[in-house]
């Protein structure tokens, strides 16, 4: 099987597709060898991958909303990225295709290209940006194209995958739940008052942390709150990440609030570091998700690597992870949220910290790597299959 893995996200490790997308691609290399092209955009001045690659340079069309506001520029920049890596594939002639971009995911398919679509959710209801009336069809159009056509589609969650099967876009056989990932490599318990006392945090708090890249639409307001309202003089939250305007707005908030004191901000760090701060902690939050049923974070991945008690939003898509090894409260409930802090770091909670840490072994880079393998296998003999019994 000669498999084609074509990604839109560059490999700079500056966002959660980005890093998602560099694993991936680290592990199957190694599973699959010569059978893997990886087509990824050309690099800046990060340092190639340790992994082969062909570099493909994004046309930066979406440059051109600092003169005209508008949507669609994002979309044209992938279409043009899409048309001109259909000409590398090609030259490759593939089995199959891997993608997690729906613009080229569609393009390909369209082309008459076989495909594996990895979907993150439905582009059509994704947040991420403001979509006109017209755009917003064209993308629901696009997004049921791609979803009945591909070969095979690569879910995140079971519950997405229900949704898939139930609207009628595939067969319950086409569709493979591969969620996402952690790096064992850096995800891994260390001794708590160790790693307070190398990162100068306070040794006799109650930390509670949340790291992520970016805080939008993650709910870091509802956190602030929910702390407040704990209102414990001696937990300490640490919030690490976030980009210099929602830092400041963070910042805004806690100051009116009175807590800043006890909020401990900390600029975007490596993945060893933000470890190590994980490991000095007495407790994880996941506020909120940007999606619901196709929400995979990675972070929940490398919380329960870290064998430290959980606390998150109630979404079915998380349980499907955690099962009974997290503290949950109801979407945007403050005063639940408060309460599920103050219970996750209690001694006692530490045996749910353990739990997660046993479940996380099947959600290494690694294990995900050979689940989009298996599923590409079966997608090819499933397709060959009704191909000749059409014959």
């Amino acid at each position: 099987m000669r498999l084609c893995y074509v990604a839109y996200s560059p490999l700079n490790l500056e966002s959660a597709n980005s890093v998602q997308t560099f694993n991936t691609l680290r592990e199957l290399s190694k599973q699959l060898g010569e059978n893997l092209t990886t087509l990824v955009p050309r690099f800046g001045n990060e340092a190639p991958p340790p992994f082969p690659t062909r570099q493909l340079a994004r046309i930066p069309i979406n440059k051109l909303s600092r003169l005209y506001k508008s949507g669609r520029w994002s979309y044209m920049e992938r279409a043009l990225y899409a048309e001109r890596a259909k000409r590398i594939i090609a030259s490759v002639k593939p089995d199959l295709i891997y993608t997690r971009d729906l613009v080229c995911a569609y393009r390909f398919i369209r082309a008459d290209l076989p495909v594996l679509y990895e979907v993150h959710d439905l582009e059509s209801r994704h947040p991420g940006q403001n979509k006109s009336a017209r755009l917003l069809e064209t993308l629901k159009q696009m997004d049921e194209t791609t979803l009945k056509e591909s070969r095979g589609i690569a879910s995140l969650t079971e519950i997405f995958r229900q949704e898939i099967i139930a609207r009628g876009w595939q067969s319950p056989e086409r569709v493979f739940v591969i969620p996402d990932a952690y790096d064992d490599a850096i995800y891994f318990p260390r001794a708590k008052m160790e790693m307070r006392v190398k990162l100068n945090l306070p040794r006799d708090a109650r930390i509670v942390t949340y790291a992520g890249l970016t805080f939008k639409y993650r709910g870091l307001d509802i956190l602030l709150r929910a702390f407040k309202q704990w209102n414990d003089s001696s937990a300490r939250l640490v919030l690490i990440g976030g980009r210099e305007f929602e830092v400041e707005e963070l910042q805004t908030l806690a100051r009116e609030s009175g807590i800043v004191e006890r909020v401990i901000f900390v600029k975007r760090q490596t993945s060893n570091v933000i470890a190590e701060y994980l490991a000095a902690s007495d407790a994880l939050v996941i506020p909120d998700t940007v999606t619901d049923a196709t929400a995979s974070p990675l972070k929940m991945f490398e919380y329960m690597a870290m064998a430290r008690p959980i606390v998150c939003v109630d979404r079915a898509s998380l349980r499907e992870i955690l099962q009974d090894a997290a503290f949950y409260f109801p979407r945007g409930e403050v005063n639940a949220f408060a309460a599920q802090l103050q219970n996750a770091v209690q001694s006692a909670a530490q045996d749910l910290g353990e739990r997660a840490r046993e479940r996380v072994g099947d959600f290494t880079y690694a294990r995900r790597a050979e689940k989009i393998a298996r599923a590409a296998a079966s997608a090819l003999q499933i397709s060959e299959f009704f191909e000749n019994s059409e014959i």
